[in-house]
């Protein structure tokens, strides 16, 4: 496969547009902006050794610049962005890219799955982020995937988002009184329409059961709880997520 050099409209600039022998319906078009020679070498190497990729001609887009994404062509299907460019940081790159082309789909080139550049990514809206010693198979798949629509993560690079997913769920998860472990689950259901504001004569309907037996609960619950008074039952039920 060789490089495309042809002359090619940039967005808001219809231009003109050469014919790939092969037909772009059955090609992805892949644009490079990696400034290291020898990363770019071994991945520009990679893809023209495919028969499904054509690299596209990256002259004319200057990563320095903050609107690059308007000089991505428009027939380009994924970006794939170094994470040390050199003379920008690569993500930010990438978040322009996101934020000025919308249809190809960008994806970040890291030498690592730093926790950090992980979560940057994802809040910068790249659909792909791939290791340079991922395997063959699995850089290949990752474009495609991207080019289809999809999403790819390296695998390193998933479990870093994972965990920074779980430590974020588990701090937004409020911590429950360790009382709540011994309550009964008639008792929950007490507790939860008297945090709903249920008097006791609606919660021996709900639960049919008599009035004497819901205001016994109620009686034991606070007893149990150490609470003073309904109002304070409810505010125990919203705290540790019984409502």
């Amino acid at each position: 496969m060789k490089v495309v050099e042809e002359t090619r409209g940039t967005r808001g600039d219809p231009g003109s547009n050469a014919t790939d022998p092969r037909g772009a319906a059955d090609v992805i078009r892949l644009l490079l902006l990696v400034d290291r020679p020898i990363i770019r070498d071994a991945i520009r190497a990679l893809f023209e050794a495919a028969p499904d990729f054509v690299l596209t001609a990256d002259r004319d887009v200057d990563p320095a610049v903050p609107d690059v994404g308007r000089a991505v062509p428009d027939d380009v299907d994924v970006v794939l962005v170094d994470l040390q460019l050199r003379d920008r940081d690569g993500i930010a790159v990438a978040a322009d890219l996101v934020r000025g082309c919308g249809r190809p789909g960008v994806v970040i080139l890291a030498d690592g799955a730093d926790d950090a550049d992980v979560d940057r990514a994802a809040r910068a809206g790249v659909r792909g982020y791939l290791l340079e010693d991922d395997e063959t198979a699995l850089l290949m798949a990752g474009v495609k995937a991207v080019a289809a629509g999809d999403a790819w993560w390296s695998p390193r690079a998933a479990r870093h988002l994972l965990a920074a997913y779980r430590r974020v769920a588990a701090a937004d998860t409020p911590r429950r009184d360790p009382q709540v472990s011994g309550l009964t689950q008639r008792e929950r259901g007490v507790i939860r329409l008297v945090a709903l504001g249920r008097s006791n004569a609606e919660i021996a309907g709900e639960l049919l059961l008599g009035r004497a037996t819901v205001k016994t609960h109620v009686s034991r619950v606070l007893t149990k709880l150490k609470l003073r008074d309904r109002t304070q039952l409810a505010a125990f039920a919203h705290r540790n997520g019984l409502v």
